[in-house]
């Protein structure tokens, strides 16, 4: 039987030889992968993320489904959000976020950048913001192709933007802002970070602020939706029930004007009816303001609180590109893999003179 060739130790020595007779390569390599990824780095607009944090309020019931819900999921099980009944937890947060509708209610928002300009976000993204060359001549090429080819009939642009019907540049819109939003919500606490990225600092503090406030809200007409449709309910049974009130009232007075002093027992019958008339409508006006107050007060136990941990401020650093990360980067990759090259290409020139030996 063959034995089998032991492993031979690591020679460091000669691969510093190698790699010293090779250096040559290796500089030339690392130059053009430091120059490239400068051109890179200094190509990319700069980008700026402005942050907040909140706490939602969670109630007793909602904290102890979040409790039974950990244990189910320590055993394998996943109850989902249904064991406090309420369809809008924070896990979904994100998606809510990302959906057309809520992307195009910030259409309209006012922003302004740390150069005084203002106008509204969705002019700020199409007509401001900066790209990439390689990009822009991308771009120039789709138009010139486009231009060549016949054209699409399309949605016809409005005032009105229809969530359900957006235009090609409504949804490029949409697909940027939904990519520079980021929402993360930890599990455990439900503490809710939100963030916005934007070219300007003063621009993504400005989005961040807005979107948490557009949030809050959106998450208040969820919750107190249906206290406070039983509040226009109830306030619309009060406003009958208060003109029922005052037509008994007025008919009780009039006839007890009419028929003073009359001793008639058919009248005093009568007016026994209008009176009892009058005391059912008050009755009922009564039972329905008091409804009216528990629905306000429903309302306001309905509505869910946030408290802020982290204020937003406007950023004072760029946070993409690392410019300095990416060059080392860039070079010590540069580093590894023409090391790699000039070794191997050693091994098998030693190889192949080895075999014709």
């Amino acid at each position: 039987m063959e034995r089998k060739k032991e492993p031979q130790p690591i020679d460091v020595l000669e691969i510093f030889h190698v790699l010293w007779n090779g250096k040559k390569t290796i500089a030339k390599v690392c130059l053009v992968a430091f120059v490239l990824s400068v051109v890179y780095v200094y190509s990319v607009p700069r980008g700026y993320e402005a942050s907040v944090t909140l706490a939602p309020e969670v109630s007793s019931d909602a904290s102890l489904a979040g409790n039974i819900g950990s244990l189910a999921n320590m055993v394998g099980l996943n109850l989902g959000s249904g064991m406090n009944g309420d369809a809008l937890y924070p896990e979904i947060y994100p998606d809510v976020l990302n959906s057309t509708r809520f992307l195009v209610s910030l259409f309209d928002v006012r922003v302004e950048t740390s150069e005084g300009l203002r106008t509204t976000l969705y002019d700020y993204f199409c007509s401001e913001q900066k790209y990439p060359w390689w990009e822009q001549c991308f771009a120039g090429i789709r138009r010139f192709i486009k231009n060549l080819l016949p054209s699409e009939e399309e949605k016809k642009a409005t005032d009105v933007v229809d969530p359900f019907w957006l235009t090609k540049e409504e949804n490029d819109v949409c697909r940027a802002i939904s990519s520079n939003i980021s929402c993360v919500v930890d599990k455990k606490t439900s503490v809710i970070t939100l963030g916005f990225s934007a070219q300007d600092p003063l621009v993504a503090a400005c989005m961040t602020d807005s979107i948490k406030q557009k949030l809050q809200d959106f998450i208040i007409d969820y919750k107190t939706s249906k206290a406070r449709n039983d509040l226009v309910y109830f306030e619309r049974l009060l406003q009958e029930s208060r003109k029922e009130y005052e037509a008994a009232q007025h008919d009780y007075s009039e006839y007890c004007d009419t028929h003073k002093g009359t001793i008639l027992q058919s009248y005093i019958s009568q007016q026994d009816f209008l009176e009892n008339q009058l005391q059912l409508a008050y009755t009922s006006y009564s039972q329905w303001m008091q409804q009216v107050q528990l629905a306000k007060a429903k309302v306001q136990e309905k509505t869910p609180s946030f408290t802020v941990v982290k204020s937003v401020t406007v950023p004072l650093r760029p946070s993409s590109p690392k410019r300095m990360l990416t060059v080392i980067g860039c070079v010590l990759l540069a580093i590894v893999g023409s090391s790699l090259y000039v070794y191997g290409k050693a091994q098998m020139s030693k190889e192949e003179t080895d075999l014709r030996k």
